[in-house]
Parts: structure tokens; sequence; C-alpha cells
């Protein structure tokens, strides 16, 4: 059977303000695809026509680390240059972005799409988030990861105490540590094994946290700090960190997979310290930094059975005191 339409030239698609409505539309329902695949959700459409709320749409997906919860994310589609630009390292929302997007009750997550290379980035949008023009990292790329990201960025409307209030940290001096001090530390730090922390999950206590925070170069008043602390590890992460950043992350590839490290830094500015000798106390702020690591198929946009390949793990770097 001949072609009917191997003799006409193929189109080139336009991205005129003609064009704009069947554009976004096209965006939009590609996004929704991809997202839902990447966070093995559901997802329905918005009805923004109707009552001009300027949701896109919302979707849900089990929650990454409390069994039994869903996640619900409501969300806004955007387009074209007027809202964003790709970058080396990730992609740039404009203020117009962003001002469409700020809501007074309620958080949106903003997905912009890069038309030129089928890509699609997101960013969180708080009723509180600033308008200014935001460069954001490669880690905001849609995929397989993006769902303990949105976990991450949903946990500031938890319920319950945070950034460490309540806890009081007794003090020990900065001499050397005796043996037997140590020894007891080291076995509450073991016995922790893994603590449910609401910014990120389950975090494992491994050797490569003690190991990181006792290594020889490091300053013995920082080991002292570390020591104070790692007994409260427990009551500490099971509460919300005041501030929470990702502050270094890298992808490679290796066998068909792709695997996301991020460093992230947590806060806590409400616990305070009381001088065993002097009973005096002062404010002051712990430091936790974890490494993350996601790994998920290259190919995860065209696999079936994704959800039983991804992996990932969150583990301890470090725990000190800062006055």
């Amino acid at each position: 059977m001949s072609s009917l339409l191997l003799s006409t030239p193929t189109r080139v698609a336009l991205q005129s303000n003609q064009q704009n409505p069947i554009n976004g539309s096209d965006s939009e329902s590609y996004a929704m695809a991809k997202i839902i695949l990447a966070c093995r959700g559901e997802g329905q459409w918005g009805s923004r026509e109707e009552d001009n709320s300027k949701i896109d749409m919302f979707f849900s997906a089990a929650h990454p680390w409390y069994k039994g919860e869903r996640l619900v994310i409501l969300s806004q589609v955007k387009s074209g240059n007027s809202y964003g630009a790709s970058q080396n390292s990730g992609f740039k929302l404009t203020t117009r972005a962003k001002k469409e997007a700020v809501k007074t009750s309620h958080e949106i997550c903003l997905a912009w799409v890069d038309r030129d290379a089928n890509e699609i980035y997101w960013a969180y949008v708080h009723p509180t988030t600033s308008v200014r023009p935001q460069e954001y990292g490669a880690y905001h790329r849609v995929t397989p990861a993006m769902i303990y990201d949105l976990a991450r960025c949903a946990n500031h409307k938890r319920s319950g105490s945070t950034g460490g209030r309540g806890i009081i940290i007794r003090q020990r001096s900065a001499t050397p540590i005796d043996k037997p001090r140590r020894e007891r530390v080291q076995l509450a730090y073991r016995s922790f094994k893994k603590i449910l922390c609401p910014a990120i999950g389950e975090i494992e206590l491994t050797r490569l946290g003690w190991r990181h925070m006792f290594r020889k170069s490091r300053r013995k008043k920082n080991k002292a700090s570390s020591m104070d602390l790692i007994p409260y590890l427990d009551k500490l992460l099971r509460q919300s960190p005041s501030q929470h950043a990702i502050t270094e992350h890298q992808t490679f590839t290796s066998k068909g997979y792709t695997y996301r490290v991020c460093e992230h830094l947590m806060k806590y500015d409400q616990v305070k310290i009381i001088d065993t000798a002097t009973l005096a106390t002062t404010d002051a702020v712990a430091h936790i930094r974890v490494v993350e690591e996601i790994r998920y198929p290259e190919n995860w946009e065209c696999n079936v059975m994704l959800s039983q390949l991804i992996d990932r793990r969150v583990v301890l770097r470090s725990a000190y005191l800062k006055t």
C-alpha cells in the first residue's frame, strides 16, 4: 500500500503567540503524564476555567516515608520564555511565573516545561515565597527522585515541635574525651540504628558518620561538640528542622542506572545547652549533615515496573553544635 503522507513535507513546531494556546495545552498534558509517572501517583485536571483558581492539576502519591499516608500536591504548569529558562545547572524561574503561583492559603508545585529540550523542571512555591527571579539546581528536573523532594518541601507545614524546642543538652569539657565516655556514646549511637526524621525520612546512623565526626584531623573542640549532641539525636531528629538546605549535589550514571547524591544541612536553632559545672544555659544551633542517594533506571520513562527499581538511602554524615 502506498503512503498518503510520505511525499508531504513534515511540519516544524512554531512558538509564536498564535500557537500559545495549543502549546500550553500540550505542555500541560506532557507535564501531567511525566510527573505522574515519575511519582508513581494519580492525577486529575483542575477546574481553572470554571473558578479561576489557576490550579492546572492536582495529584497524589504514596508518601515515601509515612506508610499508609498520601502526599497531595496542587500544581500549575508553565512553559515558554516568559516563565522560565534552562541553564547549564538547572533552570531559572521568572517573577511572572512566581507571582501567578503564589497563593495565600496553600503551596503550589510549579512545573515549567522546556519546549525545546522536552524537559520539565519543578519548584515548590510557598505562600511566603519571594517573587524575585530564582535559579534552581539540576536536581529540580522531573525524575523519580522528585517524590522525595516534594515530601521534604511539604514538611514545612507539618504540625509538631520544630527546631529542637525543649531539648537541653549537657555540655561537657572540650578536653580530651576519656575512653569510658567515648564507649558509652558510641553504644548509644549504634543503638539508634535508624531515626525517622519528618524532613527527610529514615536516617541511618552508620560507621560513615562516626568515622567522619571522630577522624584524627578534626579539632578536639569539635569532637567534643559531637560527643555532647549524639545522645540526643533520637529526640532531635524526630522534630522538623528550623532550616533545611541542599549544600552539594551530583548525578552520575552506571550500568543503566542514574545515581543522584545530595548532601543536606539541617539546622535546629531552638536547642539549649547547659554547662555541667556552672549550670548556666546557653542558646545553641544543632547542625545535622546527611547524605541522600537515590538510584533509578536511566530509561525510567519507558519502564513498566519502575516502582520496584528505585532505591534510596539517607545516612548521617555529621552532627555538631554551634553557639
